[in-house]
């Protein structure tokens, strides 16, 4: 995200698994002679807890993202592989999250989350990439409201061979 006054943004990246247990949090801090955070609330209704500095790149992650995917590059670590490959394995998901670090903290700017998680890595770097995952909406209508007299008949899809 483009930096426009003496403010720097930042990123946390949470590992989840389905039932929505984190299974690792990270945090990188843009700007210059920013010391990592160790301890904090990030906002995800968790509380305070203990996010692992990262240096990770998630670049098109910007406010107002309309793209359908990320693609997360870090350095080599073989602790980090073997987490990206559990979160490919096991159909994990990622929330990441941007921040405008301010005076007395951080304010959220944007979050989403990630999920058909794919990972590779050499030794030269990991890449994690995953389809943004919109929230899931459940609608519920008493089946007497839908009935077919006032929605028409219903759609027929017919193939041509």
């Amino acid at each position: 995200m483009p930096d426009y006054g003496p403010h720097v943004y930042t990123q946390t990246l949470k590992w989840m698994d389905s039932s929505g247990n984190a299974k690792g949090r990270w945090h990188r801090l843009d700007g210059i002679n920013n010391s990592p955070f160790t301890s904090f609330d990030a906002g995800d209704g968790d509380g305070v807890q203990r996010w692992e500095f990262q240096e990770f790149n998630c670049s098109g992650f910007d406010s107002g993202l309309v793209s359908g995917s990320v693609a997360i590059t870090c350095a080599y670590s073989p602790a980090v592989l073997a987490l990206a490959l559990d979160a490919n394995a096991n159909q994990w998901l990622i929330e990441v999250t941007q921040f405008e670090v301010v005076l007395g903290g951080l304010s959220r700017v944007d979050s989403v989350l990630v999920g058909s998680i794919t990972a590779s890595g050499s030794l030269t770097g990991v890449t994690i990439k995953g389809i943004i995952s919109p929230p899931p909406v459940a609608v519920s209508a008493p089946p007497i409201v839908l009935t077919q007299e006032l929605i028409g008949t219903p759609c027929v899809l017919e193939f041509s061979t």
